[in-house]
């Protein structure tokens, strides 16, 4: 694999791995603001289900970026310094 598609491949999952960590931050705020409404009139804007999706959601990105971290991990190189 030439030096230039290679550097373009970690590129690309560095930047893949960032938009997924920062979906999971927003996601992380989106159920925090939900917990924080039950005691409140009207009360949370997610229902238990729609709640439990989102959590879903989060776990499943956090998975997925934890396999890109990983693979990233295991290169031979990092790309961070020309980000």
């Amino acid at each position: 694999m030439s030096e230039e598609l290679s550097e373009r491949r970690l590129r690309e999952l560095v930047n893949r791995l960032d938009s997924r960590l920062h979906t999971v931050q927003v996601l992380a705020e989106v159920l925090l603001d939900n917990a924080g409404l039950r005691p409140c009139i009207p009360g949370p804007y997610l229902n238990e289900y729609r709640e439990g999706a989102v959590m879903e959601a989060v776990i499943l990105l956090s998975r997925s970026s934890q396999e890109d971290f990983w693979q990233l991990a295991k290169s031979e190189k990092w790309p961070l310094s020309s980000l």
